[in-house]
């Protein structure tokens, strides 16, 4: 850990003092836009947790718009296709129905994926709602499944035509958004008088408690890491009063819990103090710890394979395979090719080798490895639909 001159000011104080509690290396894609080394920091001044990125938000626009995950229904959430997801949108739509008495609301979900939490506000009766997503492909499979209006668009540019609105739902957004100030005054302009918004973000303070796949959360996409304190002062400011909040454990995956955090704020005239966290540091120090454990138990696991098999297929080509090429003995394996369900990632260079659909695998003497802890069931079960014959490697029990 050490004191660095900041690229980008604290998204909650702006501060320009912070440390560095993890460096994070990846192999990325090849044109992929995002940078391969991650900073990750804690402010000095409010005790905020982010991603010291030099990408602007244009940046991260263009990456969400063209390198969407939800585009792949199969593993991702958003379109309450998958039971798991449905009952995480389902549960939302509950909360906003408590909160939000008035069926009339106009509520407006940016970052809508493929429109599920629009289907599940309907069916709670809430009929005034639409969306805005940066993949045309959410926005269309939004207007298939859903009747909401729904629109191509940022939550830095919201089409004109969409107008104001009584409550805005950012969930599982603000942990992507570089300029979170710029982000809170944008909301704060589309809000009518004694408009609300809820937040919802990944519960940093417990990333510890629900590790799955080692620095899961230290992604090339969440830039920002909230606490609830996080949370609380991103809203007192930027001129909104908090005004319920709590924890609850979503899915991020068929059978994989997930810690989330979540505030109902209401716009108000004025900003207010903000209170530094002091637990943060100390919750992401053990989730560093036990990360860098975990990612010693796999690379000694694939060291015993490669031993065995000179030669892979490396199905997933994720967040957790780009960390394991750039720090682990994975780099040094063959791999005769990636496999990967998205088709927006079929048919790019990874490691210097070519991206392809499951289909398209001819090599049936040659072992599987299931490059993914989350993924890994359904991953399983896309090898299983195809009846291909090849061996199957998992990370860390071997041969399935």
């Amino acid at each position: 850990m050490h004191e660095k001159a900041l690229l980008r000011p604290c998204p909650i104080c702006d501060s320009l003092a912070g440390r560095v509690i993890h460096t994070q290396h990846f192999q990325l894609s090849e044109g992929h836009p995002l940078p391969p080394v991650c900073d990750y920091v804690v402010c000095d001044g409010c005790g905020f947790a982010f991603y010291d990125t030099s990408v602007d938000q244009v940046g991260y626009d263009a990456y969400y718009a063209g390198m969407s995950k939800y585009a792949d229904n199969a593993t991702s959430t958003g379109a309450g296709v998958l039971s798991w997801d449905k009952e995480r949108l389902d549960g939302l739509a509950d909360q906003v129905a408590d909160f939000c008495d008035n069926h009339s609301a106009r509520i407006l979900d940016i970052g809508c994926a493929n429109g599920g939490l629009l289907t599940a506000l309907q069916s709670k009766g809430f009929l005034n709602i639409c969306g805005i997503d940066p993949s045309p492909d959410c926005v269309a499979a939004t207007r298939k499944l859903s009747k909401g209006d729904a629109w191509v668009g940022t939550l830095a540019n919201v089409p004109v035509e969409a107008g104001t609105f009584d409550g805005i739902i950012l969930s599982h957004v603000m942990e992507h958004v570089r300029d979170l100030g710029a982000a809170m005054d944008l909301v704060y302009g589309l809000l009518n008088p004694g408009g609300w918004v809820y937040i919802e973000v990944p519960d940093a303070s417990r990333y510890a408690e629900f590790l799955v796949a080692p620095f899961q959360d230290f992604n090339t996409e969440h830039i920002n890491h909230f606490s609830e304190m996080g949370v609380a002062n991103l809203c007192r400011r930027n001129r909104f009063v908090p005004e319920l909040s709590g924890t609850k454990n979503i899915h991020s995956s068929k059978d994989v819990p997930y810690p989330a955090l979540f505030w109902f704020a209401r716009k108000s005239e004025e900003p207010m103090p903000i209170v530094k966290d002091g637990k943060l540091q100390g919750d992401l120090e053990k989730y560093i710890g036990d990360s860098e454990a975990l990612m010693a138990r796999i690379d000694a696991s694939i060291g015993k394979l490669i031993t065995k098999y000179p030669e892979l297929i490396v199905w997933g080509t994720g967040q957790l395979t780009m960390k394991l090429l750039a720090d682990t003995c994975l780099g040094d394996t063959k791999i005769a090719a990636f496999i990967d369900g998205n088709p927006i990632n079929q048919g790019k260079l990874l490691h210097g080798t070519k991206v392809i659909a499951g289909s398209e695998i001819h090599a049936p003497q040659t072992p599987i490895l299931v490059c993914s802890l989350i993924n890994a069931d359904s991953i399983q079960d896309s090898i299983r639909a195809l009846q291909l014959p090849n061996p199957v490697v998992t990370l860390l029990k071997g041969v399935e």
